[in-house]
């Protein structure tokens, strides 16, 4: 059963946020934010999470469904990595560093997952991947299968 209140998100899918700590800290920007924000996320069959990045630590955390895969990217290399978070792998987690390129489609049906930012998201630090930027450009050289994960 999905949590109900869910609204869609810029990168695809929907989400709900669930906490939002009251203490704050300074990133490395010298912006002050919550020290940690937590998100339901979910990806329906079809749905993706395109490519972007968040300028914290990100945790995944997989609750219902099959599974997810998870890409990460650096922008620098020519591989993309992929972590698949499933029960078949007995992988539940997964932590993406700040500043790297992620997206994210779930493996069967549908999947919800928890995402834990630290610190805590804002809008403000989220980007996502512009298709006519250089680094779209890299990613479709990497894999033409990433496509769907820039322009969709």
């Amino acid at each position: 059963m999905q949590p109900v209140n869910l609204i869609e998100h810029p990168e695809g899918g929907k989400f709900l946020e669930v906490f939002r700590s009251n203490a704050t800290v300074t990133n490395k920007n010298g912006q002050e934010r919550s020290a940690l924000t937590h998100i339901y996320f979910s990806l329906g069959r079809g749905e993706i999470s395109r490519f972007h990045k968040v300028q914290s630590d990100e945790v995944w955390s997989l609750y219902q469904g099959s599974g997810l895969y998870l890409y990460t990217w650096d922008g620098l290399d020519k591989e993309v990595k992929r972590t698949e978070l499933s029960a078949q792998c007995n992988t539940y987690c997964d932590v993406v560093p700040a500043g790297v390129w992620q997206a994210a489609e779930p493996i069967g049906e549908s999947v919800l997952v928890g995402c834990s930012v630290g610190p805590g998201f804002d809008f403000s630090d989220f980007e996502m991947i512009d298709p006519r930027s250089d680094a779209a450009k890299k990613l479709r050289g990497i894999d033409s299968n990433f496509i769907k994960f820039i322009e969709s």
